[in-house]
């Protein structure tokens, strides 16, 4: 099967969040079981930049956009056993410094959806199925439904569009739809705005979310963000499946990131160093209490509201220490540097972002605090269970479908959690990991349990197979 992979982003060669992780994973996870995979992104500077050497030209072309005809390079290069196809052009990509949040974006991806599908025509490259994700690739299964409908080279392409964070919808204004070569259709269209999202929503053969919670979540109001009503219609399509984790970057047995590498064999050694030099890193003070980390964006939807009225009191009464690693809200920002300066000895603080950093706090930290209003997926505590930290998070998404809460009676469980979004619910919560960090024997058998959770590629990869084998086995 020829599978072709579409998106905006992806790791090792450009990232901006959890979409480039799935892009630089699945598709290669994909390939080992011996389909032919290729992945499709723009040619971004930073990507041109760093690969200048190693991309090969593979031809050029135009597409009308408006009035105008657009240029369209195309660069390869093959990454392990993936063929890359970057869509160049100097105006949209290539001269740009950021991938998102320019002026024109609905016209720099409505150019990279048309471009894709004309390259399809010019390299002789026919996938059997088209897995396109997020919004900057919605409106793909459009054009194969109407520009491309009576091209025979193109009628049996199918299409799987992911919802990676439904959030995000690429809504522009009704002016765009000259750029797009479109006419006005209500399936572009939602709020009298062109929405990327939705479009590739109405038209795709299957739709797909990253975890099940979040694929059921997704039919509320609440978490739908205007689109349940559509999901609902098109249920029996959706399906959730859990993003998977690359055990082969995130590995405490050969991170060099961290202070020092540790197994399931050696780890209480391991934690021991980590979280002092975690702690030497942000000039806590030498103290037995547990050490409760966090790295996110610093935004409302990642649960900040409840943190904020809930942890100053367990500082107070000194029953922990607390380092944090993000950016984003101002407000956010200036409630913890204030924490910091009122309790330096228990409370770090890094506003912005740093890998190394990020990592040492997974190894380092007792506890990893995740209290997401919505988290469609999540990573970090996939990560934070592989260098054996524990998490807290809130029932929500891919952190419910993650992470078992803790049993009082058995003790059975892989993490603490919370459903309702309040500040008593997480604080209780919270104050039960704190107390079940005093018994060591129960909470260092809940460490070896989490390092021997298996998030791996592999079983999300065979899910996949699976829905695309069953679309293109229905031609």
């Amino acid at each position: 099967m020829k599978i072709m992979f579409v998106g905006s982003e992806a790791t090792p060669f450009v990232k901006t969040g959890g979409l480039a992780d799935v892009l630089g994973s699945l598709p290669l996870e994909i390939a080992k079981t011996h389909h032919q995979v290729t992945l499709v992104l723009p040619a971004h500077k930073a990507i041109k930049r760093a690969y200048k050497h190693q991309t090969e030209f593979k031809g050029s072309f135009t597409i009308p956009i408006h009035t105008k005809d657009e240029y369209v390079g195309v660069l390869y290069l093959k990454h392990e056993n993936i063929d890359i196809y970057l869509i160049d052009n100097e105006y949209y990509f290539g001269y740009r410094e950021h991938i998102y949040g320019d002026y024109d974006d609905g016209e720099r991806y409505g150019f990279f959806n048309q471009a894709v599908l004309a390259m399809l025509n010019h390299l002789k490259l026919y996938p059997d199925l088209l897995h396109l994700n997020d919004w900057q690739t919605g409106l793909i299964p459009y054009y194969l439904k109407t520009e491309y409908h009576s091209d025979v080279l193109y009628q049996s392409i199918k299409t799987v569009f992911t919802i990676h964070n439904i959030a995000y919808q690429g809504v522009f204004s009704k002016a765009l739809l000259p750029y797009l070569n479109l006419l006005d259709d209500h399936r572009l269209m939602f709020d009298d705005q062109i929405n990327f999202l939705k479009t590739a929503l109405v038209t795709a053969d299957k739709i797909t979310t990253v975890s099940h919670t979040y694929a059921e979540e997704l039919m509320y109001d609440y978490y739908g963000f205007g689109m349940s009503g559509i999901l609902k219609e098109r249920r029996r399509d959706l399906v959730g499946i859990m993003n998977g984790l690359d055990n082969t970057v995130f590995n405490p047995k050969t991170d060099q990131a961290i202070e020092k590498q540790y197994g399931v064999y050696n780890y209480l050694q391991g934690k021991k160093i980590n979280k002092e030099a975690l702690k030497n890193i942000f000039h806590l003070a030498p103290s037995n209490k547990p050490l409760v980390g966090m790295v996110s964006r610093l935004t409302e939807a990642k649960g900040f509201p409840l943190v904020e009225r809930m942890i100053e009191a367990h500082l107070k009464q000194k029953r922990c220490q607390f380092v944090l690693l993000g950016s984003g809200d101002r407000d956010i920002e200036a409630f913890f540097n204030h924490l910091k300066q009122k309790y330096p000895e228990d409370v770090g603080v890094y506003f912005g972002y740093s890998d190394a950093l990020a990592r040492q706090i997974y190894a380092g930290a007792d506890f990893f605090l995740m209290p997401s209003r919505f988290e469609p997926c999540g990573l970090a505590q996939l990560i934070s269970m592989r260098y054996g930290t524990v998490p807290i998070v809130r029932e929500t998404g891919g952190l419910k479908d993650s992470v078992l809460p803790y049993n009082k009676y058995t003790h059975d469980g892989t993490g603490f959690s919370f459903y309702t979004y309040t500040t008593d619910a997480l604080d209780t919560v919270f104050s039960s990991a704190l107390a079940l960090y005093k018994n060591k024997k129960v909470f260092n058998t809940m460490i070896r349990r989490i390092m021997n959770e298996d998030f791996g590629w592999d079983k999300s990869a065979q899910r996949y197979i699976k829905i695309y084998n069953l679309l293109v086995e229905a031609k």
